[in-house]
């Protein structure tokens, strides 16, 4: 993750958690879950994880959550929203390189976080290596918009992405049955003219062959 990217999510990190509430809610992200079909003795990854807001979600469903976020302020904040669980292990690690085997996962999500990846195609590879045949990786993000504040001040790399783009990039790494279609609900951006536009979040499932 570059520079501005770790600045911004180090000076947010105490607020992070009221600022996410108007871009994710916890019906997108539990809806995206129960997309996945985890069985229950799934072991899973959540990439970018921020401080624990999809890992939260995902530890009472599952025997094991690693999470994963280049920013140790975050990953600090992140610490005590889940120390309710026994289940959840953090790591500091960048998207693209997430120090486990491969073939070691049930389940990969990230949620936010392929608009912050320098490559996204390649982060997507990445996430697949992790996954067993038969693991599902679910990714939600932004459609295409043109809040170009949103690269400026919150160091996005992309401004959305098209489902097209994303499908291809799954198969292209190995993942069938794949599906990509609206969330449930919208990110609530409020711009810097303090005036809200909402954006469509598309929630991407696949399953490794």
């Amino acid at each position: 993750m570059p520079n501005d990217s770790q600045t911004y999510f180090s000076n947010v990190a105490g607020q992070w958690d009221e600022i996410r509430e108007g871009y994710f809610t916890e019906h997108m992200r539990d809806s995206a879950i129960t997309k996945a079909k985890l069985p229950a003795n799934a072991a899973v990854a959540d990439i970018g994880t921020g401080t624990g807001f999809v890992a939260g979600g995902l530890a009472p469903h599952v025997a094991k959550v690693y999470g994963f976020d280049a920013n140790p302020d975050m990953l600090e904040v992140a610490k005590q929203n889940l120390l309710a669980f026994s289940n959840v292990e953090l790591r500091v690690a960048p998207g693209d390189q997430i120090p486990m085997p491969d073939n070691s996962l049930d389940g990969v999500f990230a949620n936010m976080y392929l608009h912050h990846a320098p490559q996204p195609e390649k982060a997507i590879q990445e996430m697949v290596r992790l996954l067993k045949p038969g693991g599902v990786l679910c990714i939600t993000d932004l459609d295409t918009h043109d809040h170009e504040w949103q690269r400026e001040q919150m160091a996005d790399l992309w401004l959305g992405f098209e489902r097209d783009d994303i499908r291809k990039w799954f198969e292209n790494a190995g993942l069938r049955e794949v599906d990509v279609d609206c969330a449930e609900g919208t990110c609530n951006a409020c711009g810097p003219d303090g005036k809200t536009d909402p954006l469509s979040i598309f929630v991407a499932i696949g399953r490794k062959g």
